[in-house]
């Protein structure tokens, strides 16, 4: 007995929904893991609680800083920006999303990282919490958080990494430039991993 040609259709179309699908969990599952998935949970410049997830879906440019910083971050910001115009001028703008993460909790507010960001490109994404909820955010990139003394100056500066972590769609950390890199440099990287 032979099967009808409306069953071997529908035989054909469920085998290759089948591949479709083992497909996608496949991919999936490569995106998902490994070590180089950043994971964190913090408040925006605008006081809501963002994580990884909510700012998935473009190629990220993170760094980490603090708004009191009187000269590597500002220059890294201002640097970025220009990485972002750079972008733009290739049509790449709207694919990348630039993103500060404070790492000085006790004088970073949200609505001071806010006033901070005023300065550089408007489409930064500032980032503040709790110590705790940074040094887990930095040790999910596995960047340098140091803890302080309890006795320290007003004006205390903060050693910390000033490299710019470049991460995929699915918060991966791709590629990271470091300080030295001009912002050309940080553009052209960008569009590589694109």
């Amino acid at each position: 007995m032979s099967t009808p040609p409306l069953a071997k259709t529908a035989i054909f179309f469920i085998a290759i929904f089948g591949f479709i699908v083992a497909l996608f969990s496949l991919a999936v599952r490569h995106h998902d893991g490994g070590d180089n998935r950043v994971q964190f949970r913090l408040k925006d410049h605008n006081g809501e609680t963002l994580s990884q997830d909510d700012l998935g879906g473009r190629h990220l440019l993170v760094f980490f800083g603090f708004t009191s910083c009187h000269d590597v971050c500002p220059t890294q910001m201002a640097k970025l920006t220009q990485a972002m115009a750079e972008l733009d001028n290739s049509g790449h703008g709207n694919q990348v999303r630039p993103v500060f993460i404070s790492v000085d909790p006790e004088r970073d507010t949200p609505e001071k990282v806010a006033q901070f960001l005023t300065y550089f490109d408007n489409r930064f994404v500032g980032l503040t919490g709790s110590r705790m909820a940074l040094k887990s955010a930095a040790n999910s990139f596995k960047t340098l958080f140091a803890d302080f003394a309890e006795q320290r100056s007003e004006n205390y500066q903060i050693t910390h990494s000033s490299v710019v972590f470049i991460l995929d769609p699915f918060s991966r950390i791709v590629d990271y430039m470091p300080s030295t890199a001009s912002a050309v440099a940080v553009a052209e990287k960008v569009r590589e991993v694109l």
